[in-house]
């Protein structure tokens, strides 16, 4: 009796060694340990500022970058309209910078007095100091200058009545500064009129 279909002998050896090959082959990619998936997860934030009447928040924080000191010492001064920042000296600089943003809200053509400090000292590991100065302030586009020195007027000429405005600086790095983080607060008042 013959039962399906008949093969030359050679045939037959070739058909069969195809037949393990692909075998062989399916059996690799299935009993494969698999491949591990590389995963990073970082956290991101989401923010929104909702200010009252007659009110101030900080929307950013004034942020000078990353710092290698150097045998001299050098300054990184922030920009108050565009948050870039440029250095002097012979230290080196990566990463952005930011000036620091303020929001308040009063009403279209309202006057503000805004004032700022003249400098901020930052501390870091051991005590070891830098100081800010060269304080700037950015009011445009939702402010106009009326005059004043040292507590300067402004008028809120945005329709809605919220206004921004900006705080920058020039940072003071020493010969061999300590490295670490360094940290330092400061005030900022606006009183309404």
């Amino acid at each position: 009796m013959h039962w399906g279909v008949s093969m030359p002998r050679g045939q037959i050896g070739h058909a069969i060694r195809a037949f393990c090959a692909l075998l062989v082959l399916t059996l690799s990619v299935l009993l494969a340990p698999a491949a591990r998936a590389r995963v990073a997860t970082v956290q991101g934030s989401a923010t929104a500022a909702v200010v009252a009447p007659l009110s101030l928040t900080k929307t950013q924080d004034l942020d000078f970058g990353r710092i290698a000191a150097r045998p001299t010492a050098g300054t990184v001064t922030v920009d108050v309209n565009s948050g870039g920042c440029t250095t002097t000296g012979t230290i080196i600089h990566q990463g952005n910078c930011q000036f620091a943003e303020f929001a308040g809200r009063g009403t279209r053509r309202m006057r503000v007095r805004i004032q700022i400090p003249t400098s901020v000292t930052l501390t870091g590991p051991g005590g070891a100091t830098m100081l800010v100065n060269t304080m700037t302030l950015g009011t445009q586009p939702d402010l106009t200058f009326m005059g004043g020195n040292g507590n300067r007027r402004y008028e809120i000429n945005s329709p809605t009545g919220i206004f921004t405005f900006r705080v920058a600086g020039r940072l003071n790095v020493g010969a061999n500064q300590v490295p670490g983080v360094y940290n330092g607060t400061f005030n900022v008042t606006v009183q309404y009129q």
